[in-house]
């Protein structure tokens, strides 16, 4: 049994869906996805910092998010070398 299978299971039965409904779902959302490991970038945090921002200024959260400290470079070294 996959993790997907495994997932959609314990998923389905704490929601009360048909674990085949779930299952067939996650596995249409993995087809979309695109799965890829990068290195943290400037350009990744100013994204999702301009994400924040938009999210504050239309009062969606309550007040300015400073997101450079959620992000985590300890895999980058890793990442680079794997290229």
């Amino acid at each position: 049994m996959s993790n997907i299978d495994k997932w959609s299971k314990t998923y389905a039965q704490s929601i009360g869906v048909d674990e085949k409904i779930v299952l067939e779902d996650a596995k249409e959302g993995v087809k979309q996805r695109r799965s890829q490991l990068l290195p943290i970038s400037q350009k990744a945090i100013a994204s999702q910092q301009d994400v924040a921002d938009t999210f504050y200024r239309a009062g969606v959260i309550p007040s300015k998010v400073d997101v450079k400290p959620l992000w985590d470079g300890s895999f980058t070294n890793a990442i680079n070398q794997c290229k």
